[in-house]
């Protein structure tokens, strides 16, 4: 949503709404605010206006850029753009509904709604075809969503949100109101949480559903004393009618009609994304039985590294990737160089050197911050001008570190000439392939 901003010469009130809009940008500015590096309080940040100014401009420069909106992670699964909008829709509606039974910080109640749908949008965003089975399963066989995400994921979508939040340190507030079920603490914190899922469940039933609110059923929500408190039909449509138009903007730059956010809508998006996975079927069997193999090596006598990363790197070769290099850590971690590559000549490897002194584009996002990178620049230009890009120019790449005693050692990077869209597939298996890199390592360890 950020198209552009001028930090030195913009308005602070306009800043921290353009913030409030963006759920991504939302999520960076208060798991910064809420780090050690800068909340040394100890209490929790719920505001983004107090995060703005703790973190200053210098800081939101880097966070707030051109590039940095939601058509970089909109097209890589079917209604992800429609759900960030739903979170905002989902935002505003909270924040309402607070102002209608007399929650006393409605900001409080705008951010957890914002964050409500936090786990959706994180496994439709890293894991398009299991999101997509989710979708068609709700769509096809009628059953609630949490039904849905246990068939094909064995957990729920508030399940990843509030793990996810407490990787990030988010506030507990915030936590807690990501759980469908009744909250246990203060009557306040109770209310927030009812709060939280009245409104979410109003975009559920509005927009992904498409019920009318005279004949929408919802939970009674708890004011501040933690009594039950019902809202008139007519205070609904208020709140419904006060969300569109605050948000009208959006789905207008977006170019999102009301009516895609409805489950059949995505659906259909679900079912062709499904439907092209079989042109990479038989890659992703033969990448599922080397790791399959590999994994039943990993404690046998002799075990030796080298072979067994080469033998990895092959097989994600051959699964669709045209340059795959495994990248090592030195012992003072300062620079990541290529020890292994498949795909070309070591030449590749030799050449996949980077320091990590002043480290840009994806070598800081992937092994400073330690989060998996898939990036394909038909879609993703930020990374254009780094260091890498530069240096390989592919026209899709995936950068994962690897991880051990939360330290970043090594990476696996793999690249290709074609969309990396047709990859998402082996998204999960190449996930698998560093995960058991990793444990090799520690195996392997003198």
């Amino acid at each position: 949503m950020v198209r552009t901003l001028d930090l030195d010469g913009g308005n602070f009130q306009a800043l921290v709404r353009i913030i409030l809009r963006d759920l991504g940008l939302a999520a960076q500015v208060l798991r910064a605010a809420n780090s050690v590096m800068y909340n040394h309080s100890g209490r929790p940040i719920l505001s983004v206006a107090h995060a703005t100014t703790l973190l200053g401009w210098l800081e939101l420069r880097d966070m707030v850029r051109p590039d940095r909106h939601i058509e970089h992670v909109a097209n890589r699964c079917p209604g992800l753009r429609e759900q960030l909008l739903a979170s905002v829709l989902t935002a505003v509606q909270s924040r309402d509904v607070a102002a209608a039974v007399g929650y006393p910080r409605p900001e409080e109640a705008y951010i957890c709604g914002l964050f409500r749908n936090l786990g959706e949008v994180l496994i439709g965003c890293h894991y398009p075809n299991e999101y997509s089975r989710v979708i068609v399963s709700m769509e096809d066989e009628n059953i609630p969503e949490r039904a849905a995400c246990f068939r094909v994921l064995d957990f729920s979508w508030e399940d990843v949100g509030r793990r996810v939040a407490t990787g990030w340190n988010m506030p507990a507030l915030v936590r807690r109101s990501m759980q469908a079920s009744p909250v246990a603490g203060s009557s306040l914190e109770r209310s927030l949480a009812s709060i939280t899922n009245y409104g979410h469940n109003i975009t559920h039933e509005v927009y992904r559903k498409g019920a009318s609110i005279s004949a929408m059923h919802l939970d009674t929500v708890l004011d501040p004393a933690g009594h039950p408190t019902p809202l008139a039909v007519r205070d609904l449509a208020r709140i419904v009618d006060s969300a569109v138009e605050e948000t009208s903007q959006t789905f207008s730059s977006l170019r999102i009609a009301p009516e895609t956010l409805r489950l059949s809508h995505q659906a259909r998006l679900a079912r062709a994304i499904l439907d092209s996975l079989d042109t990479c079927g038989a890659a992703g069997i033969s990448l599922d039985h080397a790791i399959q193999k590999a994994a039943g090596t990993l404690k046998q006598a002799g075990f030796d590294l080298t072979p067994f990363v080469s033998t990895l790197l092959d097989a994600v070769h051959a699964a669709g990737f045209d340059r795959v290099v495994f990248g090592l850590m030195n012992e003072g971690l300062t620079f990541i160089a290529g020890r292994l590559a498949s795909g070309e000549s070591n030449n590749f490897a030799n050449s996949f050197y980077f320091p990590m002194d002043g480290a840009d584009g994806p070598i800081r996002a992937a092994l400073q911050r330690k989060e998996d990178l898939w990036v394909d620049r038909a879609r993703d230009g930020r990374y254009d001008r780094s260091a890498l890009v530069t240096a390989f120019d592919p026209a899709g790449f995936a950068l994962l570190p690897i991880v051990i005693d939360r330290k970043t050692v090594a990476c696996l990077y793999g690249d290709l000439q074609g969309s990396l869209h047709r990859l998402d597939a082996l998204r999960p298996a190449f996930a698998r392939v560093r995960d058991l890199i990793a444990e090799a390592m520690v195996v392997g360890r003198p």
